[in-house]
């Protein structure tokens, strides 16, 4: 069973109160000793409780946990809570188990003396002195008020029941069917999935005056759609809300824009066809459901509209301090009033650092980790810095940052400031010319928005002088370019002496104790530096491909690409081959687990060539791994058992690695033959030698990055080993937490107080945990920018279209991943995925097609797919849920579509 720490630590001791009323007065809460806390009543109830005071709330009451903590004691001795308590431990409750507990709620639940007592005079003080529990009551709505809902994050999204239009003759029942549903199973199933306890359910139960609504609706002060800060969105009906929020109609909607808060005003509005609607029996109790006369008639007139607005503005502006709120309201006669309101729990907050305020100018934010590497978990704190700091060393472009420079690199999140590149020099061509085309999702986002709303008025400090910092280290290299022009394979052979010699110094172990962590990482950044120019010696590759293209034009697009796979230089590709040989090994085919083969590492029962092919391959890409840019994370050579796990995975008889070089050959042979026809030979068997000798190098310099990264990491686990034999680390990886400067500093500074660091480099990534999925383009006033297909319409029944990413067409049962180890890719299988970074890499050996929701063709999955020879698309928008595991699909990378042939999970012959 889960116990209650998790939730304790948040909630402050439960007092004895069994009832609080309101409205009250803020001279009223001020007065009282003990006022209500959320373990006591819930946040539902407390947000009542609070916003009573300024605004138009029906009058009520809250029966606290403490009121219903008898019930809570009998139900526990009964058989069937024995019953539930034990499948909790086992994880195997059934709906079954609890719908016993919900009917011995109903059969054998009654008020005690004392609730009795404690309920009629919160009545009285909520309702009157004539009014009572059995007589003079009106109608109430009754609903739950529970100390784990409404917690940020936390949202049980309508599971506990709810009773509208009661009178006296079904208080009772109402009271006993809320605290019933504590135990649906739904609830129990949302509990486990957010990690809440189970072991010691508690509720708290609101009875309020039921307003018998004109109109009424939902009102969020986020625009859940696209998550702006400044739009105000709306949902009405007439009647009751209860239609709007269980969802039986379509509601009109309408967004107010309150980006001028002096100016609200209406954005959009969609009057629907409202069929029906629930209104309150005002004579006998209840609710009934009735035609509406005029389905399409505007439930809220414009002036209304505003009205709304600018009440659900003051609930957030005055009671939640600019924290987005969820609100239900109502008209009744004329008057509005607020029925309920509270926190938004699925919403994008970006951090403080890079709001703007409301009104003024906007910035816009481009997400470079989903961008370019194609995860969107957070960095550790070190991760960043190492990360950051090598790029702004080696691309001018990345070397100011905050409020005034063109990257925000906050809290593990790095971002690309548009706004501010727009002011540089030459920063129109950059935002137009290299970003947008780096990905056809990002452009199509660019292409809904005018880049004239996000430009500052002024320039900004830190992009003050980056043009000329482009160009410096431009010029550093223009010898080595205009020399590879020539003599590009001894320009190249320069680059890769040098990266040979930086990887030995990774490699090695004589690091100096007395050495700081800063200046370790600066020496291997400088080497790195130092051989940038060499890259120049890619030129001539990338010249002769231009060549080629103008040679043959479009209609060989897809030879040349293949043409261009599997290219010598290359470090991924080499991966592929060299995880390929290990494969075959019987070391690999023959050993069952990776229990076992730990074993055998360990009695060192491996035959000599297959221990040597095997350290070659540790040493040389035993630095890889899931998120490898972040030092934080484990490499290969940490987790041996899951590398052996990769390569039984490999159908070493039908892979990608044997076929993408009869793919390549294939394609290069059939350039040549149009070459001859076309009098070009000899210009093609010049260039495409030229390609296939150097441009399989212009993936080489990330690979290095990984390796410096990986010797980072061994360098902090050392310095951080040693501060937790002496007490100033609890654990090793808590070093991660800290930053280049602060591990200097600390090694310097042996009384350096570390864990309060560590708490507060931590707090704000911890904060935004629970958002997995990050936008890519956003703006400083939350709104995330998304673009549209234009060419959606066009597709044909069980087609999704997405980006053409590598040429060729294939069709296979789809395999869905959201992480790359979670399930096998058997070979001939399409991969499913949102994203892929590195860590994906041998999977692509078995698959027949790649589909990604994220990632242009520069992406990582991008790459890989066409150095393997995999048909693939990408930028298909939720991919992961309209493919299903099982399916059969055809996946063509060449006109960026996927065709759902049939939906059958079976293993139906695919050859055709």
């Amino acid at each position: 069973v889960i116990t209650t720490q998790k939730i304790n630590t948040t909630m402050t001791s439960i007092t004895r109160r069994n009832y609080y009323v309101f409205p009250s007065s803020l001279a009223e809460q001020q007065a009282c000793p003990s006022p209500p806390t959320l373990r006591e009543v819930g946040g539902k109830a407390l947000s009542l409780y609070e916003v009573s005071v300024d605004f138009p709330v029906p009058p009520g009451f809250v029966l606290t946990v403490a009121f219903f903590e008898p019930w809570i004691e009998q139900m526990k001795k009964t058989s069937c809570w024995n019953d539930y308590a034990d499948r909790s431990v086992e994880g195997s409750v059934t709906r079954d188990d609890c719908d016993a507990i919900k009917e011995e709620c109903k059969k054998n639940l009654t008020l005690h003396a004392d609730q009795t007592e404690y309920l009629e005079r919160a009545i009285k003080a909520a309702f009157g002195p004539e009014a009572t529990a059995t007589s003079n009551l009106g109608l109430v709505a009754v609903r739950s008020s529970s100390p784990e809902e409404d917690l940020a994050g936390s949202s049980f999204a309508g599971g506990y029941e709810t009773s509208l239009g009661v009178t006296s003759d079904t208080l009772h029942h109402a009271i006993i069917d809320s605290f019933a549903s504590l135990f649906d199973h739904r609830i129990h199933v949302y509990k486990i999935q957010h990690e809440m306890p189970t072991d010691n359910p508690s509720i708290a139960i609101i009875i309020q005056r039921q307003i018998a609504s004109d109109v009424s609706g939902v009102g969020f002060s986020i625009n859940p759609s696209n998550n702006a800060y400044d739009e105000i969105m709306i949902s009405a009906n007439f009647g009751l809300g209860e239609s709007v929020v269980g969802g039986i109609i379509t509601p009109d909607t309408y967004t107010v824009d309150r980006f001028i808060p002096q100016e609200p005003k209406i954005k959009t509005k969609k009057v629907a066809k409202k069929t029906s609607a629930i209104w309150l029996d005002t004579s006998s109790g209840g609710t009934r459901l009735e035609d509406n006369k005029d389905p399409t008639a505007q439930a809220l007139t414009d002036q209304q509209i505003l009205e709304v607005a600018k009440l659900i503005a003051r609930v957030e502006e005055d009671r939640y301090d600019d924290v987005p709120v969820d609100t239900e309201w109502a008209y009744h006669d004329g008057k509005l009033y607020l029925l309920q309101a509270r926190p938004v729990t699925t919403y994008i907050p970006l951090f403080p650092e890079m709001v703007t305020k409301r009104g003024g100018e906007r910035k816009l934010y481009l997400d470079v980790m989903v961008m370019t590497q194609g995860f969107s978990d957070p960095l550790s704190p070190l991760g960043l810095d190492l990360w950051k700091t090598i790029l702004a060393r080696i691309k001018p472009t990345m070397s100011t940052e905050g409020e005034d420079g063109l990257m925000f690199n906050i809290h593990g999140r790095q971002y690309f400031n548009i706004s501010n590149t727009l002011k540089m020099t030459g920063g129109d061509a950059m935002v137009n010319k290299t970003l947008r085309p780096y990905d056809r999702q990002i452009d199509r986002a660019f292409s809904s928005i005018d880049l004239k709303d996000y430009t500052p008025s002024h320039v900004p400090e830190g992009v003050k002088g980056i043009l000329w910092k482009t160009l410096a280290q431009l010029w550093t290299m223009l010898p080595k370019v205009v020399q590879g022009l020539y003599h590009g394979e001894k320009v190249m052979a320069e680059y890769v002496e040098g990266s040979d010699a930086i990887i030995e110094r990774c490699h090695s172990d004589n690091c100096s104790k007395d050495e700081l962590f800063g200046e370790a990482c600066e020496e291997l950044i400088s080497r790195f530096e130092e051989i940038l120019p060499s890259l120049g010696g890619i030129s001539a590759g990338l010249i002769s491909r231009w060549r080629l293209h103008r040679i043959f034009g479009e209609g060989a697009h897809d030879n040349l690409i293949s043409m261009c796979m599997d290219l010598r230089g290359n470090p991924t590709s080499e991966m592929g081959h060299f995880m390929v040989r290990l494969a075959k090994f019987p070391e690999i085919q023959e050993t069952k687990t990776s229990e076992e083969f730990l074993q055998m590492l360990k009695n060192k029962s491996c035959s000599p060539e297959f221990m040597a092919s095997y350290n070659d391959y540790l040493k040389e890409f035993g630095c890889r791994g899931i998120r490898e840019i972040d030092a934080a994370t484990p490499r290969t050579y940490e987790n041996q058992g899951g590398l052996f796990e990769t390569l039984k995975q490999i159908d070493i008889k039908n892979n990608q690695i044997i076929n993408v070089r009869e793919r390549r050959d294939k394609a290069y042979q059939e350039l040549l033959q149009i070459s001859k026809d076309v009098g070009k030979e000899k210009s093609f068997v010049h260039h495409a030698g030229i390609i296939q000798g150097l441009l399989g190098y212009r993936e080489h310099p990330k690979y290095m990055l990984v390796v410096m990264i990986a010797r980072m990491r061994r360098n902090a686990i050392s310095i951080a080993e040693e501060w937790v034999r002496s007490g100033r680390l609890e654990n090793v990886g808590q070093i991660f937490a800290l930053t280049i400067d602060q591990i200097s500093q600390a090694q310097m500074n042996s009384n350096m107080e570390l864990l309060s660091l560590v708490k507060a480099s931590m707090a704000p990534i911890e904060n935004v945990s629970h958002i997995k999925n990050w936008p890519v383009l956003i703006d400083s006033r939350g709104k995330i920018i998304r673009g549209t297909r234009k060419d959606n319409t066009e597709a044909e029944e069980g087609t999704l279209l997405g980006d053409p990413i590598s040429p060729g067409i294939v069709k296979g049962r789809a395999k869905i991943l959201m992480s790359p180890y979670e399930k096998p890719l058997d070979s001939g299988e399409i991969l499913v995925a949102r994203f892929t970074e590195p860590s994906w890499t041998p999977l692509f050996i078995n698959a027949a097609g790649v589909v990604m929701e994220v990632g242009g063709p520069m992406q990582h999955g991008a790459i890989i797919a066409r150095e393997y020879g995999i048909p693939c698309v990408s930028g298909l928008d939720n991919a992961t849920k309209l493919v299903k595991d099982g399916n059969l699909v055809e996946v063509d990378g060449s006109a960026g579509t996927v065709r759902i042939i049939d939906e059958r999970n079976s293993a139906d012959d695919i050859r055709n």
